[in-house]
């Protein structure tokens, strides 16, 4: 992502929909003017996907800051960064280009000032969990976000919690509160705790001109479509529980170390780091009980949950399903059989379909080819002649696993079935049939099956099903690989063993 590519030197041109920059990214339309920066919605001609493209005049004195920051910003890989794909100079429109993914989703300020009602306290600390995750993988890698407010963060099309303006916003419109990046993360992730428990933004700056007790005006204080909370104590906000009821004291008091504008709990102090955010935050009711053995969860990964309470009322305004099952069980039908220590039966019945049946007219998607998936493995290779049994239409035969003596795999993260698509096609839902009661077993999407499996897109999960089961996405996901990964499988006699006798993909 460096060096300078043009078409050709001279006047430079203006920026307008199907221009083709750096040799690859066509403009669509331009999304906003601001910071001294145009933001357009791009098309990736070679790779065929939707990106964001930012434009900053070479001339402009902050165009090398800015190219440094996006640099240092792109080695930050954790999977809620909103990934830096490209930084050139592009001579023919004489303005540096950065290219990052598009990210189609809600802002969390939009998100938050369309809801009636704060978010209940274990989805509040989820995303804000999420958040301090992510500042904490940037802080690992030596870069600070700087300025986080209500819309950095964004709940996806598919539920996912991501945060927006890495490299950027701090170099574009300056470190907010203060001058201390660092110290700025810490503050804007209690921030977001405090914008989701009290649908309200902590202003950053102190002292706004009111009587102790008095509460700051709407209108041209708004952030991001949020009123800014009360102000009490010489400038300072209130904790959370003093603006809303049902705070739990763990969260009020995550607020009150995190940020720079709250009085701290007596006798404790402030936290030094976002990573002691990510401690507080794990043990407090935000973390999830231990899961249930015949517990469904569909849609993507558990960042998802905090967006399930805004489902009913994002749908109320026209919105789009932001995800499912984001609280564990929530919105799903239980497995109606849990693991049990029974014999594997030879082939698997269909009387035990958990999740909506597959309507009638619905496309089957073809497999082109599938293999076993063993990342993990000593020989990387899972009974390999047996995959193709998985997708030969019969259910009489299957692929299954080696023996193991647990049904955690006796430690091994997972193992699996990749098949191939051919092409990116869109998917709906996958129809399984396992061999025994109680596998866990989650639908990977990758356009790379070289990637490791904790980096492709959870499409959807469940745990301790039985012998047949739909899982379905609330929206088709394009892909061209699917991994049918099992992470838990059930008892065979005194040890363990999975299988997949039937897989069927659905658009």
């Amino acid at each position: 992502m460096s060096g300078t590519r043009a078409g050709g030197r001279g006047r430079a041109q203006g920026l307008y929909p199907d221009l083709v920059v750096l040799g690859r990214y066509r403009l669509v339309d331009r999304v906003a003017d601001n910071g001294g920066t145009s933001l357009w919605r791009g098309v990736d001609d070679r790779l065929r996907r939707p990106v964001a493209v930012r434009f900053m005049p070479l001339d402009t004195d902050k165009a090398q800051e800015l190219r440094a920051s996006a640099a240092a910003a792109s080695h930050v890989t954790d999977r809620r960064a909103v990934p830096v794909l490209d930084i050139d100079q592009d001579l023919v429109t004489e303005r540096l280009v950065i290219v990052t993914e598009w990210l189609p989703g809600t802002a969390l300020g939009d998100l938050l000032a369309s809801r009636p009602d704060p978010m209940p306290a274990r989805e509040a600390g989820t995303v804000a969990l999420e958040v301090a995750r992510f500042l904490a993988a940037a802080e690992a890698e030596g870069v600070a976000h700087g300025r986080i407010r209500p819309n950095s963060v964004v709940v996806t099309d598919t539920g996912e919690v991501r945060v927006r303006g890495l490299g950027v916003d701090s170099v574009l419109y300056g470190v907010e509160p203060g001058d201390d990046a660092v110290a700025a993360d810490l503050h804007g992730v209690g921030a977001i705790l405090y914008a989701c428990l009290t649908g309200r933004w902590p202003a950053a700056e102190t002292g706004l001109g009111l009587l102790d007790g008095d509460e700051a005006p709407s209108g041209p204080l708004l952030t991001d479509g949020l009123p800014p909370a009360p102000v009490v104590d010489r400038g300072r906000v209130p904790w959370p529980s003093r603006v809303v009821a049902d705070v739990p004291r763990e969260l009020d008091e995550v607020v009150a170390r995190s940020m720079l504008t709250t009085a701290t709990p007596k006798g404790r102090g402030r936290y030094t780091s976002v990573a002691d955010v990510v401690a507080a935050l794990q043990p407090a009711p935000v973390a999830s009980a231990a899961r249930p053995k015949a517990t469904k969860r569909t849609g993507w990964p558990p960042v998802a949950r905090a967006a399930a309470v805004v489902v009913a009322v994002l749908a109320a305004v026209g919105l789009f399903w932001l995800g499912v099952s984001m609280v564990t069980g929530l919105g799903s039908p239980a497995v109606t059989t849990a693991r049990t220590d029974t014999p594997r039966p030879s082939t698997p019945a269909a009387s035990t379909v958990s999740g909506t049946p597959v309507a009638p007219g619905t496309r089957v998607v073809p497999v082109v080819s599938v293999k076993d998936f063993d990342p993990f493995g000593d020989t990387r290779e899972e009974n390999p002649q047996l995959a193709p049994l998985a997708v030969d239409g019969d259910p009489q035969t299957a692929w299954t696993t080696v023996v193991y003596r647990q049904p955690d795999l006796s430690g091994k993260p997972g193992v699996g079935l990749l098949l191939d698509l051919g092409a990116p096609r869109p998917v709906s839902a996958v129809d399984l049939r396992l061999l025994g009661n109680g596998t866990d077993v989650s639908i990977l999407a990758t356009d790379d099956p070289t990637k490791d499996p904790s980096a492709m897109r959870s499409m959807a999960e469940v745990t301790g099903t039985g012998n047949a089961i739909v899982l379905r996405v609330p929206r088709p996901v394009t892909t061209r690989y699917l991994v049918v990964w099992l992470t838990a499988i059930p008892p065979q006699g005194t040890r363990y063993q999975g299988g997949v006798a039937e897989v069927k993909v659905l658009g």
